[in-house]
């Protein structure tokens, strides 16, 4: 229903106007950096895109025709659209997979009204670029089964737009290419392609000591507690994980690494508000029928598919470390939810969308 939707993007305008009263537009710390980088690519100067900045070179681009208006308002109303649309290739994803379209806008609406993915909405920070150009990414790959150049742009905005972009495009593409393979190896193309792209992020070399710091301290969300690393000397996640296995053996080790994920898919936080809290601990609901969803649609490879995403992500968060904000888990809400819905689908897709 055509008035559905026009009710259903008010609502969500509606709750962005809350977060803007709640938080305001997030324009400081992590954002003056990447608009400080667009005006630097305006004044000709591509130093730091290509080099500090690089992995998150797709979102600077975004940003560089806003900085030269001087409007970032308008960078967040484009936000918002991309948002909106985000969540319309979301509905189709999951409309394909369960065959009800009623089920594909249930996806829809809840992610346009998730305050968890919408707080980014309102903020000149990666996240929620990325999530969008991750989902229409994803989406377009699944309905097409040729390179167009739409589909190699969302592409390359995905992979540069944030260091995890990878962990989305390389498997979503080595998803699409098992059906060209033959039967005994379509089965270990994704297994494979993901521990590729897990041991290429723990072997990544010159990654800045600050970022390394918490890896090697066992900080399960970054800048909190810690075991002290002083002559931690590494480069690499890697180094990083060596050093804290050899400080602290390897049951301790495994304490941390599972406080990590734990804290990944913890959707609360002790030093949230109590109203924050609420709210968010709502979408704790979307783990259990997230399992369901996935047993009754686990004959779908993209379904699998998705939850080689989840665990291949969850797995990266596992080996470094959270974000106090949770932040790190907004690129999988989405998806969370696609599995979720598919817990209420009474109808088999086509033998096509399988």
């Amino acid at each position: 229903m055509p008035g559905a939707r026009y009710v259903l993007i008010g609502l969500h305008l509606t709750l962005l106007l809350v977060i803007g009263m709640q938080q305001g537009v997030l324009v400081d710390k992590e954002a003056l950096k990447y608009s400080g980088c667009a005006r630097d690519v305006l004044a000709g100067d591509f130093h730091d895109l290509f080099g500090n900045y690089l992995k998150y070179a797709a979102y600077i681009l975004f940003l560089v025709p806003f900085v030269a208006l001087d409007s970032l308002w308008l960078a967040i109303a484009a936000q918002i659209v991309i948002g909106i649309v985000a969540a319309e290739a979301l509905g189709r994803w999951v409309e394909r997979s369960s065959g009800n379209v009623g089920i594909g806008r249930l996806a829809m609406a809840l992610f346009l009204l998730c305050p968890l993915i919408q707080t980014w909405t309102l903020a000149l920070y990666t996240e929620h670029l990325f999530t969008c150009s991750a989902i229409l990414f994803i989406e377009r790959l699944d309905r097409e089964y040729r390179p167009t150049s739409s589909l190699i742009a969302l592409g390359l905005i995905t992979l540069f737009a944030r260091p995890t972009g990878m962990l989305f495009v390389m498997p979503a593409i080595a998803w699409r290419l098992r059906e060209r393979l033959s039967a005994p190896l379509r089965a270990w193309l994704l297994p494979f392609t993901g521990t590729t792209v897990l041991l290429f992020a723990l072997t990544v070399p010159r990654i800045e000591h600050a970022q390394l710091a918490p890896i090697a301290t066992g900080e399960v969300i970054a800048g909190v507690g810690g075991l002290g690393a002083d002559d931690f000397q590494g480069h690499t996640i890697g180094d990083a994980q060596r050093y804290l296995v050899h400080h602290v053996g390897w049951m301790e080790w495994g304490r941390i690494t599972l406080r990590r994920i734990i804290s990944l898919f913890t959707l609360t936080r002790p030093y949230f508000s109590p109203v924050h809290n609420v709210v968010n601990a709502v979408f704790f609901a979307l783990y259990p029928l997230a399992i369901i969803g996935l047993w009754r649609s686990w004959r779908q490879h993209r379904v699998r598919f998705v939850l080689a995403l989840i665990l291949l992500n969850g797995a990266l968060v596992a080996l470094t470390h959270d974000e106090w904000s949770g932040r790190f888990v907004v690129p999988l809400l989405p998806w969370l939810i696609a599995l979720a819905v598919l817990a209420f689908a009474q109808q088999r897709p086509s033998k096509a969308a399988v």
